[in-house]
Order: C-alpha cells, then structure tokens, then sequence
C-alpha cells in the first residue's frame, strides 16, 4: 500500500519528538542523580503523603475555621474574623467539588516549598548534603503533614511566602530582572491576605535588596507589587463593612491578649472602656490575680462576654460580634493596657515565643475516631458549609477538633510514624540559635541569612503578641530558621556580591545542548 505524503511527514514529526521526550528523560534522571539524597528524602515525603491521604478521607476539617472558609468560598464574601485569601483560593477548586483534592494540592505545595528551599541554598553555595537536611522538617515533620492535609489557610501562605522568598533571594547570573522581584513582591502580599502575620515580611523583601545594593527602583517596584493584592482586598473588605481593613477582628485579638495581664487599677481606662476590663467579664474570666486568668481566647470566644451582648444570633456563627465599632473599643483598650504595663506586655510574649523551643508540640493527627457531631449548636452551619462546597449530604466524619475519615492500616501507620519521628522543641531551639550564630559572625553572616531569620522570629512572636501562643502559628518559622542555619555554613568561595549559577536542580548547560551538526554550524 502506497505511504502517502501526509503520512510520511506525521512519522518523520513523531521521529523528531522522540529525541526531545529522551532528552527530557534523561535530563531528569540527570538532576536525580547529581541530587540523589534530596531526591530520596524527596521521595519518602512524597510517599508519607500519599498513606495521610489514604488514612484521613477527604482531608482534616479544623474545628469551625474550616467550616467558614468553605461557607465563604461559596458565598463569596470577606470574613470580618480572617482573611478571605484562603477562601478565594477554595472558590477556584469549587467546580470540582472535592475536598480531597485541596488536600492532594495542599500536599504537592509542601513538595514544593522543599523543592524551593533546596534550590535557594544550593544557589548560595550550601553543601547539599545540608541542604537536603534543612528541607527536613517541611517533608518528614507530621505537624507539616497536618498542616497540608488541613482544609486550613497556613500552608497556602507558607507556600506562597517561600516561593516570594525564592523569587527574590536565589543567585542568578545575571541579577533577577525586575519583573522577578515584583512577582515575588506580589506572592508575598498574596501571602498576607491568606495569614496576615507575613504583612512585616513584604518590608523584609524590601530590607534584603536595600542590603545587597538592588537599588531604589527595584525596592519601590517590590514595595508597590506586595502592596496591590492587599490594597484590593482592603477595598473589597470597605465595600462590605465600611472599613478599609483586612478584618474587624485585630483589635479584638489584641484586647484579649492583654486579658493575661491587664490591670486596670493601672491602666484607668475611661469610662466606656471599663467593661472590658478582666474583673468586668463573667465568672470565671473575672479573676484579678493574672496568673490565674484563664486563657485570651477564652475571653475572645466566651459569648457572655462585653462583645457578644448585644449581638443578634446568626446562622453564621461566631461572627456578629466583629464589628467596625467593637474592633475599634477593643484597640483602644488594648492600646491603653500595653502603654500602661509594657513590661508585664513584654514578659507575656517573651514566655509566649519561647514555647516551641521548650515544649515539643502537640500538633499531631488524630489516633482514635471522634463520636457524634461536636460542633454544638453550630452543627447545622458546619453540614452546611461542607454540603454546599462539595454538593454532597454524605458526611460522617464531621467533628469539632480534627474531623476526618480514619481509613486502616494507613491510619495506624501515621499514628505510628508522627510518635517516634518529629521535630523536638529543644532542637527547633538549637536550629534558631544557630542562625543567630550565623546572624552575629561576620564572616558567617550574609544578607539573605540576616533577613530569613529576622522573618522566622517575626513569625514566631508576631502571633503570641497579637493572641496567644499555638504550636500550628509557629510551624511557618520553622522552614525560614532551617534555611538561615543553613547560610551559616555554605560554602565562601565567592564573595557575597559575586552572583552564582541558579542551575542547582540542573545539569551543566553543555549537558543539555544537542551536539552540533553538519546542517548546524558549532
């Protein structure tokens, strides 16, 4: 049968393609190999998500935030408590209806952000065998496991927040372009609509270029590029509340941290501030001696509290009492407190930060199944919430703390595994003195280093001084202290302003360049 021409230039395309897919092959087993333990641990990390999504089914839903983002991600709506970033995100993956698949993408994103950290320190000049190390704690930490498997905002801004840092921090020859910087300027304010605590570390992006001579334009570009996505969601927040913020909700945060010192014999609030003073709330909230005061959120969440009064009952719970004017009394009570007593201010948060240094956490995925429904009155919501995102009425796994579908043996495994391998609080102490080491020695110190540790103790304090302490706010600090603990000790053999090569996943580029031909001159 006669090969007509059509047919003969389709297989001489398809014998052209062939090459290209085997160079492709052999590229990546080219970067394996020349990675070969990060591409181990790589691996197992990948694995270790795969048995949590086999194990928890669809993904952990996380006490009632779980249920608001999903309820906003519907209604499309700014929450006056969090940030709606998340929310927004959660509304993109709407149309497919399944909460695994956040989970599923939640965890390619914790791969992700060890494939950044990787990257970054080899572009420095770190060894890989400590390189590989640093990136630990994001794929073999459960705590980072939850995270990702939680239908939750943290690790959408930790992920963004990385790869803000990678965009801006990792040695290219030639310097970054300026359309670079300004994306990572952009994930970082992105970053910050989804957890506001990242809102310092856009002036840290900002700090580090000022620090390596990027010049005025480029900072101004990356200042104005982190700024956009949160002046947005501001204007949207106004349009719904009336005020051009990120929530109703900081000064009622603050109000309730200064509930574990407040003194108001001290700090003479006027007279309509005084019904927010400690001795003003229900028992047993009204305790005078501080040190048995009970914990902010409970003063925060407590609905016989000054706050919630005169609120109305919402479908929506545990909102009404955001509002523009509560918020605003709530700062200016919290303002007075800390003005008045700085130093019991100061006290609270020192012992409040040094908590995941001397206590190993207890972020840990659930071993045993949670009975019944235990969302109390809020049940309703929570069914809600979960039935519109996902369109379905199935939903036996609904709980208050940790609410998902045990699956076995997989489960087991994971109860198993988080017992014996986790990152101790003494050694996450040891890993943010060791960057200090390397923030203090001169010939140890770079730019880079100076500014992820800076935004790891952002991190970790930020949190407790605006609340209170959890270990989940401090798991962010973690990849950022690992990372600076890693520049103390990359290898000098160029001089900080000598710009070095960003193919550390890649092989040389002789490698990947088809030998010249007689039709292609060399």
């Amino acid at each position: 049968m006669a090969v007509t021409e059509t047919e003969t230039g389709t297989a001489s395309a398809a014998r052209r393609e062939r090459p290209g897919w085997r160079q492709v092959a052999s590229t990546l087993r080219d970067v394996i190999r020349r990675n070969l333990l990060f591409s181990a641990v790589l691996a197992l990390g990948a694995v270790l998500r795969i048995i949590v999504m086999l194990g928890y089914t669809p993904a952990v839903l996380f006490r009632l935030d779980t249920y608001d983002y999903l309820w906003d991600a519907v209604h499309i709506t700014p929450n006056p408590v969090n940030p709606s970033g998340y929310a927004l995100f959660l509304a993109l993956l709407r149309p497919f209806h399944s909460l695994a698949l956040v989970a599923g993408l939640q965890h390619v994103m914790g791969l992700a952000i060890a494939v950044m950290i990787y990257a970054l320190l080899r572009s420095w000049g770190v060894a890989r065998w400590l390189a590989t190390l640093a990136t630990c704690p994001v794929l073999l930490d459960p705590s980072q496991l939850l995270l990702e498997h939680m239908v939750m905002a943290d690790i959408l801004s930790l992920f963004l927040m990385i790869a803000a840092f990678t965009l801006v921090m990792i040695r290219t020859s030639p310097p970054p372009p300026l359309w670079r910087l300004m994306l990572g300027g952009l994930l970082m304010g992105a970053s910050a609509i989804v957890r506001p605590t990242v809102l310092p570390l856009i002036v840290a992006l900002a700090a580090y270029l000022l620090a390596t001579r990027g010049g005025w334009r480029k900072v101004g570009a990356v200042l104005v590029a982190g700024v956009l996505p949160i002046a947005g969601y501001m204007a949207w927040f106004a349009s719904v509340y009336g005020g051009f913020n990120l929530t109703n909700s900081d000064g009622l945060f603050l109000w309730s941290r200064t509930m574990s010192f407040a003194d108001c014999a001290a700090i003479s609030p006027p007279p309509d501030l005084r019904a927010l003073c400690p001795t003003a709330q229900p028992a047993p909230m009204a305790q005078p001696v501080a040190s048995k005061r009970p914990p902010p959120r409970n003063y925060l969440w407590d609905h016989t509290a000054w706050m919630w009064r005169s609120s109305s009952p919402s479908f929506v719970p545990d909102t009404a009492a955001f509002t523009t004017a509560n918020n605003s009394r709530a700062r200016r009570f919290a303002i007075k407190a800390i003005t008045a007593q700085p130093l019991a201010y100061a006290d609270i948060v020192a012992k409040g930060s040094l908590m995941p240094f001397v206590h190993t956490n207890v972020f840990r995925f659930p071993t045993g199944p949670e009975k019944g429904i235990g969302v109390g009155s809020a049940r309703r919501y929570a069914r809600a919430a979960v039935r519109d995102y996902t369109g379905s009425n199935s939903m036996p796994f609904l709980g208050y703390h940790y609410s998902a579908d045990q699956r076995q043996p997989y489960a087991h495994l994971v109860g198993d595994y988080q017992r014996v391998f986790f990152l101790p609080g003494p050694l996450f102490g040891v890993i943010v003195l060791i960057g200090a080491a390397g923030f203090l020695i001169p010939r140890r110190r770079t730019a880079a280093a100076v500014v992820l540790w800076i935004s790891a103790v952002i991190l970790l304090v930020l949190p407790v001084a605006e609340h209170e302490y959890t270990y989940r706010y401090a798991i962010p600090a973690v990849p950022l202290a690992c990372m600076a603990a890693a520049l103390a000790f990359r290898h000098r053999g160029k001089s900080d302003e000598q710009q070095t090569s960003t193919a550390a996943l890649e092989p040389p580029a002789a490698e990947l360049e088809p030998p010249a031909t007689e039709l292609e001159p060399a």
